[in-house]
């Protein structure tokens, strides 16, 4: 245990662990709703004893070990939820410009095209703090508070955008023969894993105030 100014705190080492070790066992996990194609699977460990020369990383350096990790995560994260919702912008744009009501297309009402105006915004927002979030860790800057900030504002976009698109597409968007239930369905695991939202902000918010002793 480390002593710091919250209290104790554990000490988190890093291992690779072989799939054949003894006491070290994969199953087959739940299937999840979003994104289908994943296999989840359960790791169990029993009296599974490992040499130094499996450490990964330093001793008691595995939370360094897993910010590294976390930090290129939650910036993929945050770069395929920019890319989804583009595709999901680019139906959406498309069908309104074609879809007739009342004898015009559906994107000459402001109820249709002011969401369009939105979901650009947001988009290219999210995009840019993605590259900002990539260009620090490249350069090697602090990035905690922009990497939290990319990942969460771009997941939270993205689901913003799908149920946008759906919107516009009516209830032809929960018909198999569109892929955009699909895409409905998929992004609402971006917003849990890798950190959920409410992390990122408590990253972002203690960020802010650690400076000032708060």
């Amino acid at each position: 245990m480390d002593e710091t100014p919250k209290g104790p705190k554990k000490r988190i080492t890093c291992f690779l662990v072989d799939r054949r070790h003894p006491g070290f066992t994969v199953r087959d996990g739940s299937r999840s709703v979003s994104h289908p194609g994943y296999k989840n699977c359960v790791l169990e460990f029993s009296d599974c004893r490992l040499p130094a020369g499996q450490v990964l990383g330093e001793v008691d350096g595995g939370f360094a070990v897993m910010n590294d990790w976390l930090y290129a995560t939650r910036l993929t994260v945050a770069a395929f939820c920019v890319g989804r919702a583009r595709r999901c912008f680019e139906m959406a744009v498309a069908y309104a410009a074609q879809r007739k009501q009342f004898g015009q297309p559906i994107a000459g009402f402001q109820g249709v095209s002011f969401q369009v105006a939105d979901m650009a915004t947001e988009i290219d927002a999210s995009d840019l703090l993605t590259l900002m979030g990539a260009w620090r860790l490249d350069t090697g800057l602090p990035l905690n508070r922009e990497i939290a900030s990319a990942k969460v504002h771009a997941s939270e976009m993205l689901a913003r955008v799908k149920d946008t698109t759906l919107q516009i597409f009516g209830g032809k968007g929960l018909m198999d023969d569109f892929p955009i239930k699909r895409f409905w369905r998929d992004a609402r695991v971006e917003r849990i894993w890798d950190g959920t939202s409410e992390i990122q902000r408590h990253i972002i918010s203690r960020e802010i105030f650690r400076p000032l002793g708060a």
